[in-house]
């Protein structure tokens, strides 16, 4: 189970939960949710795992 307080994102200090609020609010893509939550918008080193999350949330 995933820490849900654990930043993914951490130049933009942005959580899993963050990420997970995201999608529950209506984001549908990978784009929309760092849209709303600036993740992968530092370095960048995150996207991979960002996009793994996201497409693992989306594909319930």
């Amino acid at each position: 189970m995933e820490n849900s307080n654990k930043n993914v994102c951490n130049c933009r200090k942005v959580s899993f939960e963050k990420i997970e609020d995201s999608i529950k609010n209506g984001a549908k893509s990978f784009e929309e949710v760092i849209d709303e939550t600036k993740a992968t918008k530092g370095c960048g080193r995150c996207k991979s795992y960002v996009e793994d999350i996201v497409k693992s949330k989306l594909n319930r």
